[in-house]
């Protein structure tokens, strides 16, 4: 497996690690003076945003905004492990189509049309990595208001710990 499948396996079992320690309470809980929402929204926001770039890959175009938004994974922990877990699985298949040139359709802006860009699945597999460490961040920080303490490397960026790494940080 090269390198770019094997970053966001690890970021999605980092997900699942994370989720092992919260509650079912702790995973649903919204403090909106706080963090806003609750971990399980942004855990599904990540694994949506991963599914979408599974299922695009046939049609060659992939399609941030067109996602399923499964609530049920906001609501259930092991759900969401389950989905994490069927992923992680699904990266197996992509060896073959890492240089693949695909069309993303995303929303930048609530005004005019949305224009499809052009990129290939490893630049969309980078993507997903950063979109999902820096959703990590947040839920680090939601986690720890509630005494959850998330591993040190949770939600930080590849960048930073490699940084970190040759500062002996």
């Amino acid at each position: 497996m090269n390198s770019l499948l094997r970053a966001n396996c690890c970021v999605l079992q980092q997900g699942i690690d994370l989720i092992k320690l919260h509650s079912d309470a702790s995973y649903t809980k919204s403090d909106k003076s706080v963090f806003g929402s609750s971990l399980g929204s942004h855990i599904r926001h990540v694994l949506d945003h991963y599914r979408a770039f599974l299922n695009s890959i046939e049609s060659g175009v992939v399609d941030y905004d067109n996602r399923k938004r499964d609530t049920i994974i906001e609501k259930s922990r092991q759900m969401a492990i389950d989905e994490a877990e069927s992923l992680i699985k699904s990266f197996e298949i992509l060896e073959f189509f890492e240089d693949k040139q695909v069309g993303v359709r995303v929303a930048a802006s609530t005004e005019g049309s949305v224009k499809i860009s052009q990129s290939s699945l490893a630049r969309e597999l980078q993507f997903l990595v950063s979109h999902t460490v820096h959703h990590y961040a947040l839920i680090a920080i939601a986690s720890r208001v509630q005494g959850i303490e998330p591993a040190d490397t949770f939600g930080v960026a590849p960048s930073t710990l490699k940084y970190m790494q040759a500062s002996n940080c």
